[in-house]
């Protein structure tokens, strides 16, 4: 009897040992199951990923649009900016000696040009921003002078923002060396960075009042 109850014994515990190895099992394989699911959910991620990457290509491949830099005085420029489309306008040029107002130019002399923007996008713009990044310089290898136009109140500021397809007049003013040429154009900085196609106008001697 007693070999009966160890052999009934050993039998017991064998098959309660198997059922915990079943069990091990089972559970091993739950918890793998999300793992795989991780996985497939990070490609789809990283895919994802990789497609909006791809517009973004697009969209900058966009900018890269054709550059004007032999622009004269009356000539219509077209800009091509991430914030939007423009036309700039150089209608008239000229010099307003060593000191305007009573300020006294840096270097040799103040220029002052009328210009006309006109908005040829589907969104609305800042046309002080416009007019904050062009510049004047005498040599297209430096940099140049950026716009003044709040010191002097005889100088006609750009206002506030225009709409598509409207436009609006005002002027810019910047200190300048005495040269036979100026060039009026996009910061390059701007340009470099991809912001925006450049544009560039030469003013000559005699085109100036």
């Amino acid at each position: 009897m007693r070999k009966f109850l160890i052999a009934f014994g050993v039998l017991l515990l064998s098959i309660t040992m198997l059922a915990a190895c079943n069990d091990k099992d089972e559970n091993t394989n739950d918890s793998e199951q999300p793992e795989e699911q991780v996985d497939e959910n990070s490609d789809e991620n990283n895919e994802n990923d990789d497609l909006a990457t791809d517009d973004q290509t697009e969209d900058a491949a966009d900018l890269d649009v054709e550059d004007q830099v032999d622009l004269s005085i009356g000539d219509t420029g077209h800009f091509y900016t991430d914030i939007g489309s423009y036309d700039m306008t150089v209608t008239t040029a000229e010099l307003k000696g060593y000191e305007l107002e009573g300020i006294e130019s840096q270097l040799d002399d103040w220029i002052l040009l009328d210009v006309t923007i006109k908005n040829t996008s589907d969104t609305t713009l800042n046309v002080e921003d416009i007019m904050g990044t062009m510049e004047v310089t005498d040599n297209l290898e430096g940099s140049g002078s950026i716009g003044a136009v709040g010191a002097f109140d005889s100088v006609e500021d750009f206002q506030g923002e225009i709409g598509p397809g409207e436009e609006q007049s005002g002027q810019f003013i910047t200190e300048v060396f005495e040269a036979d040429q100026y060039y009026f154009r996009k910061i390059s900085g701007n340009v470099a960075g991809g912001s925006s196609n450049q544009v560039i106008w030469t003013i000559k001697a005699e085109d100036l009042k």
